[in-house]
């Protein structure tokens, strides 16, 4: 299945259920009204959100035109992000996602930022001490991410439209390892970005080694970094990253998103 969060007044936004093809979706607020409701209950919750997933495809489910601009992050904010750097798993900031369609703002003295193309996935409740099996069966959804630094300092990330849960994934989706290329463009330029399964390694053994002391809550995103360098990009520039599956089709929908000084919108 494929989950967004469309925009609202409240901070962690509203929960859909979006088509495959990703034009359209349908509200489950009667079953989850955020992301992070879901994630808290996923054993009860997730199974109940897929049929609505299903009845979408089959035409028995209520739906609504899904317009990616009006999606948020899928988590507008987490509990904690992870990221091995150095060879260390290190926290970063959490608490305020940028909309995939949103302007990347950036501070005037600062004139060029690094983006980097990551994968990133969101975990269900990890015990303390989790084994590889149980880390990557912690796993529960899928996303692209653009990773944003300006002067070695972090930025914050930005997420695709669109979550989706393993199974469509397919056999692209193997060990843990995501095997698909990035689609990645600067001013509608492509650029050649590396490919998903020189990112999506080692997922298992970050969250291991982040479970070794302490339990992680539903809702932890972790991201690997691509193993390319980031791409740099100025005021002005529009950055677009997408990935399709083996038939062509857009799977997390796009991340598109231009570069301006803050307060200058």
């Amino acid at each position: 299945m494929k989950l967004a969060t469309l925009k609202d007044s409240t901070r962690d936004g509203k929960l859909v259920v979006v088509s495959k093809d990703l034009t359209r979706c349908s509200e489950v607020g009667h079953i989850a009204r955020s992301l992070q409701a879901a994630l808290d209950d996923w054993a009860h919750v997730g199974p109940r959100l897929a049929r609505v997933a299903i009845g979408i495809e089959t035409g028995s489910q209520p739906t609504l035109r899904f317009h990616e601009h009006d999606a948020a992050s899928p988590l507008p904010r987490a509990f904690q992000r992870l990221e091995r750097s150095a060879g260390a798993v290190v926290q970063l900031a959490s608490d305020s996602m940028v909309p995939p369609r949103s302007p990347i703002e950036i501070p005037a003295d600062i004139a060029t930022v690094t983006s980097g193309v990551e994968v990133a996935v969101i975990l269900g409740d990890v015990p303390m001490g989790a084994t590889k099996a149980e880390a990557l069966a912690s796993i529960q959804l899928v996303l692209l991410a653009n990773h944003l630094s300006a002067d070695g300092a972090a930025l914050s990330p930005s997420y695709s439209p669109v979550a989706v849960s393993l199974d469509e994934l397919g056999e692209s989706w193997k060990d843990g390892t995501l095997q698909l290329p990035f689609n990645l463009s600067i001013n509608g330029k492509a650029v050649v970005a590396a490919n998903a399964a020189a990112v999506a390694t080692g997922f298992a053994d970050v969250i291991v080694e982040a479970a070794r002391t302490r339990p992680l809550s539903a809702g932890t995103i972790v991201e690997l970094a691509s193993s390319g360098e980031g791409q740099s990009i100025a005021v002005g520039d529009v950055i677009r990253i997408s990935m399709k599956d083996p038939a062509g089709h857009s799977i997390f929908g796009a991340i598109e998103q231009t570069v301006a000084k803050a307060g200058a919108l």
